[in-house]
C-alpha cells in the first residue's frame, strides 16, 4: 500500500519554520506519511521531509500576494497529494480551489487573524475595523468549506468553534529532543540574559535595553530587527541577527535567564508565547509579561517572574535578582524544564495532528 502524500505550503513562512517544519511535517513524516514542504527558497530533503523550494518572491507584500501565492499553490497542486495543510491567510482562496478539485485541505492558524489586523500600523487607524470584518467574513466564507482548520492556541482555537467544520488546537510547544537541556551549573555561567525572537517594541525590545542602562550583566538579543535602531543602546546590550536552533541552543546553555516582554496587545495578551516554553526546555528561569498564559505556566510554578511590561523598575528587578544569584536561578530554571516535560512539550500535540489527519481521511 503506498503511503498517503501530505503537502504543507506556504507563501510567507521560510523553510526552516519551526511549527511547520520541524514539528508538524517531521511529526508526519515519523508518522509514515510521505510528506512534502512547499516554500520559498531552494529544494532539500530534511529528516525524511521533502522541501520543494520555489525560488525567492518579490519584494513588497502586493507583488508577493498577487503573484509569489499562485508560483507556490501551482507547485502544491503539481505534486497531486492526499492532503493539503496551508499555513498563510492569503492562501485561503487557493485552499477553495484545491477543495473543488477534490482534496482534503487544511488552514493552519498561527494568529487570530481578524484581531492581529487592529495592530497593524501600516493600515489606517480608521478602517481597520473594517478590514479585519471583511477579512473575518471570508475566513468564515472558506473555513466552512474546508475539511479543518488547526490551530496553535486554545484562544484561537476558541475563534474557529462555529466557523469551521472541525478544529483542533495543536499548541506550539518546544520538542524535548529539539530544545537541549543543558547541564551546565549556573555557577559557572556568565551573567547574561537572552531574548530570541523578532525585535520590535510590541515584542518588548525598549524596555530590555532601557532596564539594562543600570544592570550589571549582559543581555544578547537574537532575532531579526524590524524596527530602526533606538537612539541609545548600552555597550551590555548586543545583537546577534538571527539564530539557527544550534546557535539558540548554545546560547541557552551560558545565559541565567530567558526574556519575554511583550506589549498586551489583545493578540498577544491572550495567546501563549511559545519562547517562554522554550527557554524553560532550556532549563532557564523566565522574565515576562503579565499575561494569564504566562503567569499559569511560569509564576505559579515558581519558574520565573511575571511583571508588568510597562514597568521598567520591576523589570529590572526581575533581571537583577536572577543575575545576582545563579542558584535562585538554576532552581526556577530546573522547574520549569520539569514543567514542560509535564505539560508543555510537542510531542502529545504531535499525537493530536496525526489523530486529526485520521478523522479527515476517514
Amino acid at each position: 500500500m503506498s503511503k498517503i502524500k501530505v503537502c504543507h505550503f506556504s507563501s510567507v513562512h521560510g523553510s526552516h519554520e519551526v511549527r511547520i517544519l520541524v514539528r508538524e511535517c517531521v511529526s508526519l513524516a515519523r508518522a509514515g506519511y510521505d510528506v512534502y514542504y512547499v516554500v520559498k527558497g531552494e529544494s532539500r530533503e530534511e529528516n525524511g521531509v521533502h522541501i520543494i523550494g520555489v525560488g525567492e518572491p518579490p519584494k513588497g507584500k502586493i507583488r508577493r500576494m498577487m503573484n509569489f501565492t499562485k508560483k507556490v499553490y501551482e507547485k502544491a497542486l503539481s505534486l497531486d497529494c492526499d492532503i493539503y495543510h496551508f499555513h498563510d491567510p492569503e492562501l485561503l482562496p487557493f485552499g477553495i480551489k484545491l477543495k473543488r478539485l477534490g482534496k482534503k485541505v487544511i488552514f493552519d492558524s498561527h494568529e487570530a487573524i481578524p484581531i492581529q489586523i487592529m495592530s497593524k500600523e501600516y493600515i489606517p487607524y480608521l478602517i481597520r475595523g473594517l478590514v479585519a470584518n471583511l477579512y473575518k467574513f471570508y475566513e468564515s466564507y472558506a473555513v466552512k468549506r474546508l475539511d479543518g482548520v488547526v490551530a496553535a492556541d486554545p484562544y484561537i482555537t476558541g475563534k474557529f468553534r462555529d466557523r469551521a467544520k472541525r478544529v483542533v488546537n495543536v499548541n506550539n510547544f518546544p520538542s524535548l529532543e529539539d530544545v537541549i537541556y543543558s547541564p551546565r551549573n549556573f555557577s559557572q555561567r556568565e551573567d547574561l540574559l537572552f531574548y530570541v525572537g523578532s525585535v520590535n517594541d510590541v515584542r518588548g525590545e525598549k524596555i530590555m535595553v532601557e532596564a539594562m542602562k543600570e544592570v550589571k550583566g549582559s543581555l544578547v538579543i537574537a532575532g531579526k530587527k524590524w524596527e530602526k535602531e533606538l537612539d541609545y543602546v548600552p555597550d551590555n546590550v548586543s545583537y546577534f541577527g538571527e539564530a539557527n536552533r544550534k546557535q539558540v541552543n548554545e546560547f541557552f546553555s551560558k545565559a541565567v535567564a530567558g526574556l519575554c516582554l511583550m506589549k498586551p496587545i489583545k493578540n498577544y495578551y491572550n495567546s501563549q508565547p511559545t519562547k517562554i516554553y522554550e527557554y524553560m526546555a532550556g532549563g532557564l528561569p523566565v522574565i515576562c509579561s503579565n499575561f494569564p498564559a504566562c503567569i499559569e505556566a511560569v509564576e505559579k510554578t515558581g519558574s520565573g517572574f511575571c511583571v508588568d511590561p510597562f514597568d521598567v523598575e520591576a523589570v529590572r528587578k526581575a533581571m537583577r535578582t536572577l543575575l545576582e544569584n545563579h542558584e535562585l536561578a538554576q532552581e526556577m530554571g530546573t522547574r520549569g524544564r520539569k514543567t514542560v516535560e509535564a505539560k508543555y512539550s510537542w510531542e502529545p500535540e504531535a499525537e493530536k495532528l496525526i489523530k486529526f489527519y485520521q478523522e479527515i481521511l476517514q
